[in-house]
């Protein structure tokens, strides 16, 4: 079946049947489709099968024949996406027939090791969304007319650099996809590294195919080829846009959604500081896949399959990204800058997070494998404090650390680090793996925002399986994180409110991390002991809290309460001094301060 479909310019799509060997278009009444325009001839154009073909014919019309903007001087071949201006009207071809199904393979030339062309027959990309998606063609106006209402056949015009451009994308991206299906060493799942020659492949076989695109007539005029080339290069080899970002000091964070402009947020001395559209940009979701993943194996938390990656990247960023097919239209990268590696509880207390008094006692509460549950809320660096709280932990201890990538606690090389991710490839279940490690003694479990897959080892360890626990997940108060990490813990509704109460009896501490009372990214708001007096009453008593005072500081207060597990860490031989728990005139320093 071969059919022309017409779209006339502010009207209705109409399709008619090609069945003999030629279609002939024009404004008399003798042709196979009568356009009744002034700006078509009376014989305007013929479509005629040759040689296994449809070839387009412009028959000397006044106004020209244009296949995807360029006009049709010889008789030129079309497939099913390519498109035919005349006048006021598109035409195209649809249908099953062979002789308009796109090229699948093709030959190219490419300079061979020896430097001389050679012929190397290319494998085009699988069809996916936007892998295959036919370009835009070039602007070219309408001869009928010299101003701007005449037929365009695309958008806009080739922008200059930096300027979005849907047309520009879509040919950087056919290339980039086209090199990664048949240069497989490029692809971050399968290689952690470019090796030169893999390097020099690509260089080569970008070269051809845009020019092979640029004798097809592919390429609008006025496109700048080596800012083309340059721009899949960085993509392909590099980190794109990204890499110049991530490189800049005054850069604090970054967020890239699909091929959208990136937005930077810049250090500024307010905190209010905005985030800023820049005019840097990727040319389609399987580039800023490609980055992503590339980010994610060079500091060793890509797992093949997963679509969440989550992990301290170049410059000090920590990347947190989701990757398709997920609820999400676009991969989403978010890239965050910290201050400090924050390996210990110290360098949080010179940011502001904590202060020294806290630190003092979340440190003596670590030594003593007392259990800990951290509850964070809004956009707080969650990993970052958890990744100082485990710098705390002392070397002698049997530690199993769970998290997403499995790479918490990865300098300790003697810690069992548990990758809750699944992979294809894991001969147990998570559940299994775990209740073996349990069962042959731990003395502390870390669980990195606990999910439902290991929220049944936590509440283990919380009774008594290890000595200790340093867990965290997301929660708004104090409240509601016993509440889910009990909810995590079961399927039976019923059951989540005594095993709520079970937590309150278990928990040591709680620490509540959320944005800080006077704007800050990240602060410790409040430090509780859970109480659990009598009967099924929870007491979330407070033994630190953050206040803003008034000439807008935030100060850390202790409020006067002796937390009971003081006299259990001294039976242990571990000593906390008790006048960090008064309430006197100096108790409310500023942080860094001892206060």
């Amino acid at each position: 079946m071969l059919r022309v479909v017409v779209h006339e310019k502010g009207g209705r799509t109409q399709r008619f049947d090609f069945e003999a060997d030629q279609f002939n278009v024009g404004r008399e009444e003798d042709n196979d489709l009568v356009l009744d325009r002034a700006n078509i001839s009376k014989h305007h154009l013929r479509f005629r099968r040759f040689e296994g073909r449809i070839e387009v014919l412009d028959l000397q019309s006044t106004n020209g024949t244009y296949v995807n903007g360029r006009r049709v001087q010889d008789p030129r071949g079309v497939r099913r996406p390519d498109r035919v201006y005349v006048g006021d009207y598109i035409l195209m071809l649809e249908g099953d027939d062979e002789s308009i199904v796109p090229i699948e393979r093709k030959e190219i030339m490419v300079t061979g090791p020896d430097g001389k062309p050679q012929s190397r027959q290319l494998e085009v990309p699988p069809r996916t969304r936007d892998a295959n998606a036919p370009l835009p063609a070039p602007v070219t106006r309408s001869a009928a007319t010299d101003d701007d209402s005449g037929v365009l056949t695309s958008a806009r015009r080739v922008p200059p650099p930096g300027v979005e451009s849907s047309y520009l994308d879509k040919v950087a991206n056919r290339i980039l996809q086209t090199v990664l299906t048949n240069v497989h060493a490029l692809d971050a799942v399968h290689s952690a590294e470019i090796l030169p020659e893999t390097a020099k492949e690509a260089v080569s076989l970008v070269e051809s195919i845009i020019a092979d695109m640029g004798r097809a007539d592919e390429l609008e005029e006025g496109v700048q080829i080596e800012a083309l080339k340059s721009q899949v290069l960085r993509e392909l080899l590099e980190l794109g846009p990204l890499g110049e970002l991530m490189s800049d000091p005054d850069i604090r964070e970054i967020q890239v959604v699909g091929s959208g402009p990136i937005r930077v947020v810049r250090d500024a001395v307010s905190e209010a500081a905005q985030a800023e559209l820049t005019n840097r940009r990727f040319s389609g979701d399987r580039a800023l896949i490609l980055t992503a993943q590339r980010l994610a194996r060079k500091w060793g938390f890509l797992v093949e399959g997963s679509h969440v990656l989550e992990g301290k990247v170049d410059h000090g960023f920590t990347m947190y990204c989701v990757l398709p097919p997920t609820q999400l239209n676009s991969p989403v990268i978010h890239l965050r800058r910290a201050h400090s590696d924050a390996n210990n509880l110290d360098s949080l207390v010179q940011e502001g997070v904590l202060s020294t008094n806290m630190a003092e006692y979340l440190r003596a509460s670590i030594r003593g494998c007392r259990r800990i549950l951290v509850c964070a809320s809004g956009a707080t660096d969650l990993d970052r404090f958890m990744g100082a709280m485990v710098g705390e932990v002392p070397d002698e201890l049997r530690v199993v650390a769970i998290s997403d990538s499995g790479q918490v606690g990865r300098s300790r090389s003697s810690w069992a680090q548990v990758r809750r991710v699944g992979d294809p490839g894991d001969a147990l279940a998570l559940s299994d793996t775990l209740g073996v490690i349990l069962r042959g003694g731990v003395d502390l479990l870390v669980s990195q925002r606990t999910r439902h897959e290991d929220a049944a080892a936590v509440m283990d360890a919380f009774s008594g399986a290890t000595r200790g626990a340093i867990v965290s997940l997301w929660g708004i108060d104090s409240a509601h994180g016993l509440w889910r990490l009990a909810g995590l813990s079961t399927v039976a509704s019923g059951a989540i409110q005594s095993l709520t109460v079970s937590l309150a009896r278990s928990v040591d501490v709680l620490i509540r991390l959320s944005v800080g009372a006077s704007g800050e990214a990240m602060q410790v708001v409040e430090v509780i002991e859970p109480r659990v007096p009598g009967g099924d009453e929870i007491v979330h008593q407070p033994i630190f809290t953050a206040e803003k005072s008034g000439d807008g500081v935030t100060r850390f207060v202790p409020t006067g309460e002796v937390p009971r597990l003081v006299d259990q860490l001294e039976t242990m031989g571990i000593t906390v001094d008790r006048s960090i728990f008064s309430v006197t005139p100096e108790s409310g320093r500023t942080p860094g301060k001892g206060g």
